[in-house]
């Protein structure tokens, strides 16, 4: 007797979150994904690398689900990122290089916002890599962007955290921290991770 009126709710629920879903590749509503609408308004709140790019963000990037990389945004783009779904910033500039070191007063009372000083390749040390996972980790599904003065000091962090902290095959996670954005630092997160070549 109360599975007909439960049916009858449960039906038009998910035919009005097809209507406003409008995603043919969203993953499919489940007990778990009703449990924890949090994590899929944020994940519907991230703007997309096209919106990232349309602020000119130097270098934009995508290189997994709620994360932005690229370079040192404006306080303009900063803002406007914010109000498109970014929650958490991390600077990877040490507030000395040109352009750095506003952020932390325009972060106040708004989005969250940590600073980790790396300054080229002497600067990637496994305590540096370890709090960079714990500022990823400690609000995982927070849309977040991660940014240096281009993406290449992103790119590293990246590709250093998925060997060494969450155990990927170093070749793989060489090319993660080129998606994210690795560059410069090439040849120095290869010897790092004791990988070779292109």
């Amino acid at each position: 007797m109360l599975r007909r009126p439960l049916l009858a709710l449960v039906l038009p629920l998910a035919a009005l979150q097809f209507a406003c879903g409008g995603d043919s590749d969203a993953p499919e509503a489940t007990g778990d994904a009703m449990d924890s609408p949090a994590a899929s308004a944020s994940e519907m709140a991230m703007p997309t690398l096209a919106e990232a790019e349309a602020l000119e963000v130097r270098n934009a990037r995508l290189p997994m689900a709620r994360t932005l990389t690229g370079g040192q945004p404006t306080p303009e783009q900063f803002a406007a990122l914010e109000a498109a779904g970014i929650e958490r910033f991390i600077s990877l500039r040490p507030t000395s290089e040109d352009g750095a070191g506003w952020e932390e007063e325009r972060a106040a009372g708004g989005a969250d916002f940590a600073r980790i000083p790396i300054a080229g390749a002497e600067d990637l040390t496994r305590e540096n890599v370890a709090s960079f996972a714990a500022l990823l980790d400690r609000d995982g599904e927070a849309p977040t962007m991660v940014y240096c003065a281009s993406g290449n000091r992103a790119g590293a962090l990246f590709a250093l955290k998925a060997a060494w902290v969450d155990g990927m095959d170093p070749a793989a996670a060489l090319e993660l921290g080129r998606e994210a954005g690795l560059t410069g630092l090439d040849e120095a997160v290869q010897e790092l991770l004791g990988v070779s070549g292109r």
